[in-house]
């Protein structure tokens, strides 16, 4: 009986033992946080197709960074360029970020794209520890741009006019035709006639002789 007590808390003891170490070997993975800048939000502001947007890109770090460098890639259909003629972007308050603070690097798009989508695009920063002797570190992120369509200026339809066309109603004059209703004259025709007969007749008939015009007769 006492040997079944001696090897039953024996192995009650190796149990144990081996629970603590698989906490102790585990605990440290899974308390392993990530390090070093990281963007805000993997979500980027929306933009119109075929034009020039800039863009910005919010970050923040659990741990001083320095001589910080982004790049942008945005493969065939997003041509990407930086302020200053430069190959790269940096944060607006220079080349670092302390924890706790979040600064944004901004950069120029232009997405060839004929309907609404979204774009895909890569950041890699690059990045040391603020020691001298620190080697240079690279993170990459993949961020998603929106593309709207591009309707033209103001939004609009894309066509000149109140209704795309010149003009008021998209004709020439009030109603599209030349004149008050698109004839010479008031009523279009000619030398002030009211129904198209010469000289102001009324119904196409030469006009009658007036009533205090004398009718010669022969001499009884």
């Amino acid at each position: 009986m006492k040997n079944n007590r001696r090897i039953g808390a024996f192995v009650a003891m190796a149990t144990a033992a081996v629970g603590m170490a698989t906490v102790t070997a585990t605990a440290p993975a899974a308390a392993a946080p990530v390090r070093g800048p990281q963007p805000v939000s993997n979500w980027l502001g929306a933009v119109r197709a075929n034009a020039d947007s800039w863009v910005k890109i919010y970050w923040r770090t659990d741990r001083p960074i320095c001589d910080v460098e982004v790049r942008v890639g945005g493969g065939r259909d997003v041509d990407v360029d930086y302020p200053g003629r430069k190959r790269f972007t940096s944060f607006t308050r220079g080349d670092m970020l302390r924890p706790g603070r979040t600064d944004f690097t901004a950069f120029e798009v232009n997405p060839d794209y004929n309907r609404a989508g979204v774009a895909r695009l890569r950041a890699t920063i690059s990045y040391d520890l603020c020691g001298r002797r620190d080697r240079t570190q690279y993170k990459s992120f993949a961020l998603a741009l929106p593309v709207l369509r591009n309707n033209g200026p103001h939004s609009g339809p894309g066509r000149p006019g109140n209704d795309g066309r010149p003009g008021n109603d998209g004709r020439p004059g009030n109603d599209g035709r030349p004149g008050n209703d698109g004839r010479p004259g008031h009523d279009g025709r000619p030398n002030g006639g009211h129904d198209g007969r010469p000289n102001g007749g009324h119904h196409g008939r030469p006009a009658s002789p007036s009533p205090s015009a004398s009718t010669s007769r022969p001499a009884a």
